[in-house]
């Protein structure tokens, strides 16, 4: 039987393949600093000019205790 050839990936592969890997990486620490240097104890609020974003908070759910 004969032996598949080994394809070498080429440099466009390899730079498209690192490029994704780097903005996966910068969406993820982007994300986390985010999610954890946004003031402690405040509601994220909305920017929202919708009306359905004006109305109080339902009263079925308590609102965010600060720890």
């Amino acid at each position: 039987m004969t032996q598949p050839l080994k394809r070498k990936a080429s440099n466009l592969e390899r730079e498209v393949i690192n490029a994704v890997m780097i903005l996966y990486a910068l969406i993820t620490i982007a994300m986390l600093a985010i999610h954890y240097l946004q003031p402690a104890g405040r509601a994220a609020g909305t920017s929202s000019t919708s009306p359905a974003h004006q109305s109080p908070r339902s009263p079925e759910i308590p609102p965010v205790q600060a720890q």
